[in-house]
């Protein structure tokens, strides 16, 4: 094995969904002087998704962001790879992922928040190594930065039917996290961000999103400063949530004059949704100029030669919810209770993007028969009420929101299979106490910006698969491809001159 130049580094921030139009309308007038400057020095590349149909019912589902990060990180594509779910024996990708493949050459590698990444692994090689919040467990090293992952699983992991004894357990932890390198203003936001939303409002709300980027980037920096690893990742969601819930109050004029059915519950005329939106129009904005203050205080901390990525293998487009999709926030509650009733056998659940759950069997036998049983699972009318998926022992169960006007309409849940079974929806299904729904979706094309400090980046090319990122960085440090890369992929940039 021969050694990897020591002066070879790579800082790649994940920025989950972003969609470059906001980028680059944002940098236009002048709200991102960081990307600005890596838009002029460096190359932006468009991603895209090979071989995702579009014209596929729900299509955005088979390109969500747990399918296609693996993809980035490992080279392979979604039915290469398997994962299909959070909460999924991640086996298929270990030794394969970007950070895996580096140490095995001797590279210092530091990982914060990568999707799939758990269970932390090559210790020996690893400066540090933070895995997702939706990890199975906060396990994660160095023994200090255990206080920020362990809030950051409680707070992801503990909404279905509020905190309770795990709120005070997650707000120690988030107290102890100042250790980590998260500020002391920051921990005393986050703890006033729940009564600020009962003192100023529901437009507070996105602030939550934002809150668990700054403390991720918070630590991430202190980590990063004291180890400083050959390559490291840290991957944020701030853009992504904004994206999804508030393209519409962003660029109304992009969207019908129409009441979705979700809007129909909360108001009466265009009008008065409008004016309730305008409260949450400049989140988007927000979270956009957010990433370019992380940018620049990135690009201010690598040492020169640093290669910087700001990217994401996915994009998203807007989606009317008059017209086009009906995806209003709800959560799963009682799931148990629900999955009981059915006559499930010895399960354990995982709340992953609530209403979506992973349940894990005891055996491929029992997962079987629970796949089959959760299948017929429907509304009175037909529509199955999850979209189920099975790889061995695991569901994973993604919620087909039931459609009703009213807020008093029942909507029952039936089984063909067992005549005499019937409960209400509302029993199990949440719904979001104002007029939260998705007025976005994933789309397969995303972004790459790659600037290289103290030096000019060219390409020959305008887009890139997303299965070339991992290679691209490979060769970045002189490496040649893994054996499951795509023999025909080329180098992204090069050095000007």
């Amino acid at each position: 094995m021969s050694p990897v130049d020591p002066s070879k580094r790579v800082l790649f921030v994940e920025v989950n969904e972003a969609e470059r139009h906001f980028l680059i309308s944002h940098a236009r007038e002048g709200r991102l002087p960081a990307v600005q400057r890596a838009m002029d020095e460096g190359v932006l590349l468009s991603t895209r998704v090979p071989g995702w149909d579009p014209t596929r019912e729900r299509a955005w589902r088979h390109i969500s962001p747990w399918i296609i990060w693996p993809s980035v990180y490992t080279g392979l594509l979604p039915q290469e790879h398997g994962i299909v779910g959070f909460g999924q024996d991640t086996s298929a990708l270990r030794g394969r992922c970007i950070w895996d493949v580096l140490a095995s050459h001797g590279v210092s590698t530091g990982v914060f928040g990568c999707l799939m990444s758990y269970p932390p692994r090559n210790q020996d090689s690893a400066a540090f190594y933070i895995p997702e919040a939706l990890a199975d467990s906060p396990e994660c090293f160095p023994a200090d930065a255990r206080q920020v992952q362990e809030f950051s699983v409680l707070a992801a992991r503990n909404y279905s039917e509020g905190f309770g004894w795990k709120g005070v357990q997650a707000l120690a932890s988030l107290v102890r996290s100042v250790a980590a390198g998260v500020r002391p203003s920051t921990v005393a936001r986050t703890v006033w961000q729940l009564p600020a939303e009962k003192l100023i409002g529901t437009h507070r709300e996105p602030e939550r999103a934002m809150l668990a980027s700054y403390i991720a980037v918070e630590a991430f920096e202190r980590l990063y400063r004291s180890t400083k690893p050959q390559y490291a990742a840290l991957h944020l969601n701030h853009v992504a949530y904004m994206q999804h819930r508030y393209w519409r109050a962003a660029e109304p004029e992009r969207f019908s004059d129409q009441l979705s059915e979700t809007d129909q519950r909360f108001f009466k005329t265009v009008g008065q949704r409008r004016a309730y939106e305008d409260r949450f129009g400049g989140w988007i904005r927000r979270s956009v100029e957010y990433t370019d203050e992380v940018l620049a205080r990135f690009m201010d901390l690598v040492p020169e030669g640093t290669l910087v990525l700001l990217g994401t293998g996915l994009g998203q487009r807007p989606m009317d919810p008059a017209k086009e999709i009906h995806n209003p926030v709800v959560r799963l509650v009682r799931e148990r209770e629900l999955f009981d009733s059915l006559g499930l056998p010895e399960y354990s659940v995982l709340h992953q993007m609530n209403p979506d759950v992973t349940v894990n069997l005891r055996n491929d036998e029992s997962a079987q028969r629970a796949e089959q049983t959760l299948r017929g699972l429907q509304v009175e009318g037909g529509e199955a009420l999850f979209d189920v998926q099975r790889r061995g022992r695991q569901l994973f169960l993604e919620l087909n929101v039931p459609r009703r006007r009213e807020r008093k309409q029942a909507v029952v849940l039936v089984h063909p299979e067992r005549p005499a079974w019937r409960a209400d929806a509302r029993r199990y299904i949440a719904e979001h106490g104002n007029n939260d729904q998705s007025t976005a979706h994933h789309k397969d094309v995303g972004f790459l910006l790659a600037w290289c400090k103290g030096t000019r980046l060219r390409s020959d090319t305008k887009s890139i698969p997303v299965t070339d990122i991992a290679p691209n960085i490979l060769h970045h440090f002189g490496l040649p491809p893994a054996a499951w890369h795509r023999s025909e992929t080329v180098p992204a940039f090069r050095v000007d001159g």
